[in-house]
C-alpha cells in the first residue's frame, strides 16, 4: 500500500501564518501538523511503505524537513503540483483533484491476480490539515475485513452545517449511493472526513475519472475536486464504503480550529515537570496550569501559563498571563495578558491585555 499526502496549497484560511510556511508546518503541542500525522502512520505502516507528498507551495522546506526527519522510515517521493496562476506573487493551482491524479505515475499497469492483492497494492489518501482522532489501524482494519473497494472516513456534522461539506450518502450496509460537494439542500449528516483508501483497480479508475475532469478545464474553470470523480467510481459499480470515525478528527485548516486541536493535543501530550531539566525548560516564579506543553530552551519567568497554552522552544515568557493559547518558536513575550490566541514564530509582543489575537511570523506588537 502507499500513502498519498496533497500539500501542495498555500493554506489562505491560515493567514498570516502560512506567508512563511507551508500550512503542515504550523506547530501544536510540540510538533508540527504534519509530525502529528507521519507519526501516526509510523505506528500503522510496514517500515518502507511509500510517502508520495505531492507538493509546490513551500516546496523546498517541506522536501528538506521531511528528508531530514522521515527518510529512514518511509520511502519517500516528492511529486510537484504546478500552480495554475500567481495572484500578487502568490501561487494558485487547480486543487485537490489534480494533486491527487498527479500520483498515477506511481502506479503500474499491471492487473493484482486476486482481491487481496489488489488492496494491498492500492493507496491511502491523507489531507495534510485534519488529524484523525481514531488510529489508522481501525481505518485500516475496516479496509481489509471489508468485501469492498474502497472505504471513505466521515463524520457526523450539525444539519445545519452539512452545506459546508462534501457529503455523502449511504444504503443499509454502509455503501455509498451519492456524493456531493456542498449541497444547497440537506441530503444527509455523513460529511467526509479526509482520509481515504482505495484498491489498485479502484485507484486506476479514480485517475481516469480524474483526467477526464482535468482534460475539461479552462481558464475560467475553478479547482478541480475529487468529489465528482468518487461519484463517478460509484456508478461505475465500485463498492465503497463509509466508515464513521468513532472519535472524529482535528481539522486544522483555520485559526479557530487550531485552539480546538491544541486543546485536545494537550489533554494527551502535556510537559511533564520531571522532563524541565533534560530539556533546558527554565521556570521561575510562576505558575503552570496543566495541561501545558513547554518547548526545549523556553523560558517562563513571574507568569502564569495555562491552561491549554502550547509554548514554543526558545520561546521567553516574562510578566505574563495566558491560557488558551498558542505561540510558536523563538518569541518573546512580555507583559501580555491574553487568552484564545495564536502567536507565531520569531514574535516580539509587549505590554498588551487583549483575547483573540491572531499575529504571524516575525511581527512586532
Amino acid at each position: 500500500m502507499k500513502i498519498i499526502g496533497p500539500i501542495a496549497g498555500i493554506g489562505s484560511r491560515l493567514r498570516p501564518f502560512t506567508l512563511s510556511k507551508p500550512k503542515a508546518f504550523i506547530t501544536v503541542a510540540g510538533k508540527t501538523v504534519l509530525d502529528h500525522i507521519l507519526d501516526k502512520f509510523i505506528n500503522t505502516f510496514d517500515f518502507g511503505t511509500e510517502l508520495i507528498l505531492i507538493v509546490g507551495y513551500k516546496k523546498r522546506q517541506i522536501m528538506d524537513y521531511v528528508k531530514e526527519y522521515y527518510k529512514d522510515k518511509f520511502k519517500l517521493t516528492f511529486i510537484e503540483q504546478v500552480p495554475r496562476g500567481y495572484k500578487e506573487d502568490i501561487p494558485y493551482y487547480w486543487g485537490l483533484g489534480e494533486a491527487i491524479y498527479l500520483a498515477h505515475e506511481r502506479f503500474n499497469e499491471k492487473t493484482p491476480v486476486n482481491g487481496e492483492e489488489d488492496k494491498r497494492q492500492g493507496a491511502l489518501i491523507f489531507l495534510g490539515d485534519m488529524i484523525p482522532l481514531d488510529e489508522y489501524s481501525y481505518i485500516m482494519y475496516k479496509y481489509y475485513s471489508s468485501e469492498v473497494d474502497g472505504i471513505i472516513t466521515v463524520m457526523k456534522v450539525p444539519r445545519e452545517s452539512a452545506s459546508s461539506y462534501g457529503i455523502v450518502e449511504t444504503d443499509e450496509e454502509g455503501l455509498i449511493t451519492r456524493l456531493v460537494e456542498k449541497p444547497k439542500e440537506f441530503i444527509s449528516d455523513l460529511a467526509i472526513a479526509g482520509i481515504y483508501a482505495f484498491s489498485h483497480t479502484a485507484m486506476k479508475a479514480l485517475f481516469n475519472s480524474l483526467k477526464k475532469y482535468l482534460d475539461q478545464r479552462n481558464e475560467e474553470s475553478g479547482e478541480i475536486y475529487m468529489t465528482e470523480s468518487l461519484q463517478d467510481l460509484v456508478k461505475q459499480g465500485f463498492k465503497i464504503a463509509a466508515v464513521v470515525l468513532k472519535q472524529g478528527i482535528l481539522d486544522f485548516g483555520r485559526p479557530s480550529e487550531l485552539l480546538k486541536g491544541n486543546r485536545y493535543l494537550l489533554e494527551h501530550v502535556a510537559s511533564k515537570k520531571e522532563d524541565f531539566e533534560r530539556l533546558n525548560i527554565t521556570v521561575e516564579r510562576s505558575f503552570l496550569k496543566n495541561p501545558v506543553y513547554i518547548g526545549k530552551n523556553a523560558k517562563i519567568i513571574n507568569s502564569v501559563i495555562g491552561p491549554y497554552v502550547s509554548v514554543g522552544e526558545n520561546t521567553i515568557i516574562m510578566n505574563s498571563i495566558l491560557s488558551d493559547c498558542l505561540i510558536e518558536r523563538n518569541s518573546l513575550i512580555k507583559n501580555m495578558i491574553s487568552e484564545n490566541s495564536i502567536i507565531g514564530s520569531n514574535v516580539k509582543i509587549e505590554n498588551i491585555s487583549k483575547n483573540y489575537l491572531i499575529i504571524g511570523d516575525k511581527s512586532q506588537y
